[in-house]
């Protein structure tokens, strides 16, 4: 009888649960990892936004503009396909007009330095390219907020902002 050469050892059934575990393990390894860095990189792209706001005002109130009337607009729209009353179009415009009234008083500095602060802190570790770029900006922006504050007489101490 001829013996015949297999190069490739058939892995017994202890092996085949060995070797599926750890492709399962490096799976998971990996999803986490680009889970964290995909939420690492949307924190401070909204960082990014707010930091432009701080920059030029205009751009934030141009986007509130738009944001607030497509929603306005939005409730006109029901309000004459009858699917709201005048009164409740009436409260529901002033909430609207509240809110944007709010959005445009805060401080986009403050929003960006939160925003860089939370991509760098709470989406790390692992190290990412993006938890690099935040912790590198949270500072900044954690200047520009102080100065608005400072600017608006407004007394703080250190610790109260981070």
């Amino acid at each position: 009888m001829v013996k015949i050469f297999n190069p490739m050892p058939v892995p017994t059934k202890n092996a085949k649960y060995l070797i599926f575990s750890v492709c399962a393990l490096l799976f998971f390894l990996a999803a986490a990892y680009a889970d964290l860095a995909l939420r690492a990189r949307s924190a401070g792209l909204e960082g990014d936004k707010y930091a432009a706001w701080a920059g030029e005002p205009g751009l934030k109130k141009e986007f509130l503009e738009n944001r607030f009337s497509s929603r306005l607009s939005a409730l006109e729209r029901e309000a004459a396909e009858g699917l709201l009353s005048s009164a409740d179009l009436k409260d529901k415009k002033e909430l609207l007009l509240a809110e944007k009234e709010f959005m445009l008083g805060e401080s986009p500095a403050k929003y960006a330095y939160i925003w860089y602060k939370t991509a760098a802190g709470d989406f790390s570790p692992p190290e990412t390219r993006w938890t690099r770029l935040a912790r590198k900006k949270a500072p900044e922006a954690l200047e520009l907020w102080k100065a608005g504050l400072r600017a608006e007489k407004i007394e703080f101490k250190d610790y109260e902002l981070k």
